[in-house]
Formats: structure tokens, sequence, C-alpha cells
């Protein structure tokens, strides 16, 4: 049996329609706000490209029938974005409300939280500039001061141990090997990591 060369594999997909396809998709959703404008991009969303035919999710009714009537000008734009042969140009703009709702959802589903990773650390609170005004018992933060470049190495090392020291500090210990863990792995797993890994993951 002769191997096929991964160039070869790539050119014999890429010469697919569905992948042509998808490829355009991709470029209209990453190009909508250009076509159609910002206002317009708010209350719509490109969901695929299915028999020549851009399926549109619209937020109401009143988009979708003033959106019809501008079909045949957002066509052309597409079009002229896509510059593609005539076999693979878009022929028609469908607008329904009917998958607003859900792509809405998957939208929402979709966007990273950095705070519900269990590996997020959150920023360093540092008491030092926090002070309480003798004259009006408030508290008040200090200026913040300008961090300078680490002028060597081992100055740079330095301020990663002292910032790895404050981190340490104000994170909550293990349950199992009362080391410094962090808030999202002991919510998901009742333990840290390293923990995780020995007992859970074996």
């Amino acid at each position: 049996m002769s191997l096929t060369g991964l160039p070869n594999i790539l050119n014999k997909i890429q010469s697919r329609t569905s992948w042509q396809q998808r490829c355009q998709y991709l470029l209209i959703v990453e190009k909508w706000s250009d076509i159609v404008g910002e206002s317009v991009a708010k209350q719509t969303c490109p969901i695929g490209v299915y028999q020549k035919s851009l399926q549109v999710a619209v937020s109401n009714a009143v988009w979708s029938q003033a959106l019809t009537f501008e079909r045949v000008r957002i066509l052309a734009k597409i079009n002229a974005l896509l510059g593609t042969s005539k076999s693979l140009e878009i022929a028609d703009i469908h607008f329904s409300t009917a998958k607003w709702a859900t792509q809405q959802k998957v939208i929402a589903e979709s966007k990273v939280v950095p705070e519900d990773h269990p590996s997020y650390l959150p920023a360093i609170a540092n008491p030092s500039k926090i002070k309480l005004n003798p004259k009006n018992s408030k508290l008040e933060i200090k200026q913040v001061e300008v961090i300078k470049a680490p002028e060597s190495p081992s100055d740079a090392f330095q301020r990663w141990q002292e910032v790895m020291k404050q981190r340490t500090h104000q994170m909550p210990q293990c349950p199992k090997c009362d080391r410094p863990a962090l808030t999202g792995e002991i919510s998901r797993w009742q333990m840290c990591r390293v923990c995780a890994i020995e007992n859970l993951f074996k």
C-alpha cells in the first residue's frame, strides 16, 4: 500500500465543494458587520449556507421584512467579497426569526469566561496599597506605582518569586495535601490538580 503525502490529502480536502462552502461561510461571518453595517449586524446572524442560499437568523419579523427588500444589494456585496466562480457564488439569502433564540444561546455558551476555568488566577490583592486615613477614618487606595522593567534575569526571577509568594498566601489549601491550590480546582474536584491526577484520573 502506497502512502499519500499530506499536501496531496490537503489539496483533495480543499478542492471539495463542501470545504469551499464552509470557508465561504466563515468569511461571511467574519465580514458580516462590514457587509450589512454595525446596527444590522447586532440584529442578525449568518447561520449557514445551504444549496447556495445563505441562511440568516434575525431578531424579529420587522428586521426580516426590511432585509428581504435589501437582499439583492447584500448579495452583490457578499459575492464581490467572495470573488468566487459562478458554481460557488451565493444565489439567495433567506432571513428567518426561527433560529434567532437558539443561535444567541449557542453564541453565549461558546464564550469563554476565564473565571470559570479551574486554572484561573485572580489578581493579587496588595494590602500595602490600602491605608486608613486617620482624619476621616476612610479607606483610601494609594496611587499605584509604575513598575520598571527588570534590569537583569536575577531581578526578574526575584520579582516572579515575590508574586508567587503573594499568590500562594491568598490561595486556599488543598484538603488532601495542604498545599496552596486554585479556587477553581477545589470547587471542581474538591482537591488540587496534583491530587486530582493521583486520585481521580488514574
